[in-house]
């Protein structure tokens, strides 16, 4: 028999699907990673900054507390100091000179003394060793004023800030406006109610400022800033709120601080930009820390607003490096990109192998039910030649008996021929045209075997197919029908009969293949659906593997087969779901 060749077509388009969504999900893992990552890595750079942040704070209490151990030192020499000049002017203001100030100051080794009188509301500086600064006491400080004011009223000063000793009161440390770290000066106020007028001592802090810079907040900052272990980090701000929000007034009642009219309290503000004041806002009202990324000469840094407790609410502000997390990050996602790829083409070489297999499989399945056709049609080709050659032969014969005069004889030979004629010629019509082929085929050999055929198989018009399904229910109802011809064609009954139907019975479709042969005992049922089991004699036609392959194609399919048989009737039912 001619083998032909099978004209299915290829998976080539599956496999471009598969390249695309391959390359999709590449997309999206990578684009996914990248962000996770970079997100993961900002974070860990945020807690180093709050590490960072946590340092300076604690160097800054530290400091604050060497400053305020050395500032009292100071203040209890300003006191002795008032004492001596009051011990050596004595009680009255009147007969005290500007230059017998300045000599004394001198002589007890402060840089100013100035005295002050009460003038109704006011108290005015009257006399001083530098005459300048008489005019410097215009305008006074609330919280200064307050308490010298008490002190006059032989009041121990109530005010926030400050140093209070007996009938003293030593003003806090004022910084500069320019410089935070530059101290301008240290004084105190000294009243005991024997003399008329209050004595201001005033001296440069040197001590307090050497100490400041030594192990104050720019100490601390230049240290982490040009250490060896802090390379990412390339600035730090710390930002006093009252002054950089312009909220000054708000912060009035709790009183000043010694850094109060500087918006920073360091000098490094370099990576300045104009949305640090809405960021420092926005931290100081939810004091929750605040990340931001920026491009400075090119570069990326990560701005870190974290809020800080010193002597009231700060904000700090750590600049870092974003260079290093980048180059990092581009490692990681080159990394991962080639593993990704390795996998992705492992994978895409595992399915195109399956594709294959199931290539040469579903081939190899086409190939077996063509065979079938093929077979099929040869037989009705070669039954249609044969009575084509006999053709002749019948005409003669007929118009033999016809010249002979023996209607009988001739009516009841044109029946037979008539009869082979509508077999040959019947047109099966059921939507599955493999179907049809196969009806038609088996039609033509059940007229040769002498064996009724009947066929009652609905119009399948739901039915829907792929190409392999429908060559495996081919393959399925030949196999039924074949071995409904061999149980018929072993029995001395004359009248051997094979019915098939077919219809749709809800979700199912339903086929039976009966006959009337002999019938399988109860006790081989089971064993006949066994490969290489049969109650035939083997042979080449006959290997006992049919129903074996019927089973196997509707396990596949989740279908099953029923046989009932007794002695008049022998019928094999399957069910395939749609």
């Amino acid at each position: 028999m001619k083998q032909r060749k099978s004209l299915l077509p290829k998976p080539i388009p599956v496999t471009v699907y598969i390249l695309v969504i391959m390359a999709v999900v590449l997309l999206i893992v990578n684009t996914t990673y990248y962000f996770s990552t970079r997100s993961a890595l900002i974070a860990v750079q945020e807690q180093n900054m709050r590490v960072i942040a946590e340092q300076i704070r604690s160097s800054i209490k530290l400091s604050q507390s060497g400053e305020e151990f050395v500032e009292n030192l100071n203040g209890e020499n300003l006191r002795m100091a008032a004492q001596a000049v009051q011990s050596t002017l004595g009680s009255r203001l009147s007969p005290i000179t500007n230059d017998q100030l300045a000599s004394l100051g001198k002589k007890i080794g402060v840089d100013r003394i100035t005295l002050f009188q009460q003038q109704g509301d006011k108290v005015v500086a009257v006399r001083s060793s530098d005459p300048d600064d008489l005019n410097r006491w215009s305008n006074w400080r609330n919280d200064w004023l307050k308490a010298v004011k008490q002190l006059l009223r032989k009041q121990e000063p109530n005010v926030e800030l400050g140093q209070k000793l007996p009938n003293f009161w030593g003003a806090p440390l004022v910084a500069s406006d320019d410089d935070a770290s530059a101290i301008s000066e240290k004084l105190g106020f000294y009243y005991d109610g024997t003399t008329d007028y209050v004595i201001s001592v005033y001296m440069d802090d040197e001590s307090v400022r050497q100490y400041r810079q030594d192990t104050g907040v720019e100490a601390v900052i230049r240290e982490i800033l040009h250490g060896e272990t802090n390379r990412q980090t390339l600035g730090i701000s710390i930002f006093n709120p009252p002054i950089f929000l312009d909220q000054a007034k708000q912060y009035n009642s709790r009183g000043v601080i010694w850094y109060d009219e500087n918006q920073t309290l360091n000098n490094d503000y370099s990576y300045k930009n104009g949305t640090d004041l809405d960021n420092v806002r926005q931290v100081n009202r939810t004091n929750q820390l605040l990340s931001v990324t920026e491009t400075y000469n090119n570069k990326q840094v990560l701005k870190t607003f974290i809020p800080v407790e010193l002597t009231y609410p700060a904000i700090m502000m750590i600049v870092s490096d974003l260079t290093e997390v980048q180059q990092r990050l581009n490692e990681q996602l080159i990394l991962i990109s080639l593993t990704i790829l390795l996998c992705t083409m492992v994978i895409i070489a595992l399915v195109l192998g399956v594709i294959a297999m199931l290539n040469r499989r579903t081939e190899a399945v086409a190939q077996s039910v063509q065979n079938v056709y093929l077979e099929n049609i040869d037989a009705l080709f070669n039954s249609i030649k044969e009575q084509r050659h006999d053709f002749n032969n019948h005409v003669n014969t007929i118009q033999l008996l016809v010249k002979m005069k023996k209607y009988d004889d001739l009516s009841a030979y044109t029946a037979e021929l008539v009869g082979e004629s509508i077999a040959m010629n019947q047109i099966i019509n059921i939507n599955l045209p493999a179907m049809s082929a196969l009806i038609q085929a088996k039609m033509t050999q059940a007229y040769d075997r002498k064996i009724k055929f009947e066929y009652e198989i609905a119009n399948l018009k739901s039915v829907q197919f792929g190409t392999v399904k429908s060559t495996e229910l081919v393959k399925i109802v030949s196999n039924l029908i074949d071995n409904a011809f061999d149980a018929v064609l072993e029995t001395e009954n004359p009248d051997k009969l094979v019915r098939v139907t077919g219809q749709i019975r809800g979700e199912q479709l339903t086929f039976t293949v009966g006959n009337n042969g002999n019938p399988i005992p109860e006790k081989l049922k089971q064993q006949i659906f066994e490969a290489g089991f049969s109650t035939k004699p083997l042979n080449r036609k006959n290997s006992g593997l049919g129903l074996a392959i019927v089973t196997k194609i509707l396990k596949k399919h989740r279908g099953i087969i029923m046989v009932e048989s007794d002695e008049q009737w022998t019928e094999f039912s399957v069910r395939l779901p749609m």
